[in-house]
């Protein structure tokens, strides 16, 4: 992602009128905050920014309105806002990169399941080799409780990126979910020995193998978790404590996460992890800080 960044920042200084530049080095700050390296705060600032500066060069962009609907969805929260940049001409199909599937991933944080679910295999349709599609399938498909076709996407996409942390990450968690630890506490070995900088993944392992009976595994991963960067990690913690039965712990960093405009968060809300959570006399706080009421 360093790389890609350098790369956008040397296109704009080669060609200053090329706004799609503007576009990659805007969806570079919505990736690392994805990944826990940046603040939401920082990360929207920037890629806004970078939205802006490309409209002003092309004020017709589609790719540049897809980045502005899918930060005011993620981070606004603002779902009218975001549908009319979606409903901008040819933003819906905007063809930078990664984009193809952002309108997909606004009708999911809106609420609006099965049409994500049908976006996202449109797009899979079009490049059955790309992983994110089937990432993205893979969790609505897990929103709408139809447990076995999302593992059945995650399985598909370890078979082109064996290393896809998110994925182990997630299958992991669903694994756990049905009761089998030793698969869910391998799996979670596989995604830590790939990223054991990836917040997510620590907090998993910790949480799978305190369930397990290995308290002082689990300790000293959390203790390596809290010593690290505190940027994007309110989510690892609210795994942790999810899976080990700590519901009332898991929402004080569910709703500490929310309050960062943690995207991860919002997506483990909706997952099998948060299944007691949702349940739970907490859920309609954390439902009405989402404000999906008003979507």
């Amino acid at each position: 992602m360093e790389l890609a960044r350098r790369c956008y920042e040397q296109a704009i200084e080669l060609d200053g009128a090329f706004p799609v530049a503007h576009v990659g080095l805007g969806h570079y700050w919505v990736s690392i905050m994805i990944f826990g390296r940046s603040s939401a705060h920082d990360s929207v600032s920037a890629a806004r920014a970078e939205a802006r500066k490309a409209l002003q060069i092309d004020p017709s962009l589609p790719e540049a309105h897809a980045l502005l609907g899918l930060l005011a969805a993620m981070y606004d929260l603002d779902w009218a806002a975001a549908a009319r940049h979606f409903d901008f001409p040819r933003t819906k199909e905007a063809s930078f990169a990664n984009f193809r599937p952002v309108y997909s991933w606004f009708q999911f944080l809106r609420g609006n399941v099965e049409k994500a679910i049908a976006l996202a295999q449109c797009c899979i349709e079009e490049d059955p080799l790309d992983v994110w599609p089937r990432m993205n399938l893979h969790a609505y498909l897990q929103s709408a409780g139809r447990i076995s076709e999302a593992l059945e996407q995650l399985g598909k996409v370890l078979e082109i990126d064996e290393h896809q942390v998110v994925a182990l990450v997630s299958m992991s968690m669903i694994y756990a979910d049905r009761g089998d630890l030793a698969q869910a506490l391998a799996i979670a070995r596989r995604a830590y020995a790939v990223a054991p900088w990836y917040p997510d993944a620590i907090a998993v392992l910790a949480g799978l193998a305190r369930r397990d009976g290995q308290g002082a595994e689990s300790l000293a991963l959390m203790q390596a978790l809290t010593a690290g960067p505190a940027v994007g990690d309110a989510p690892a913690h609210a795994l942790f404590h999810l899976l080990c039965g700590d519901v009332d712990q898991g929402a004080d960093w569910a709703e500490r996460a929310i309050d960062e405009r943690n995207l991860s968060m919002m997506i483990y809300l909706r997952f099998v992890v948060s299944k007691e959570l949702r349940a739970s006399y907490r859920w309609p706080k954390i439902e009405s800080m989402l404000n999906l009421h008003a979507r």
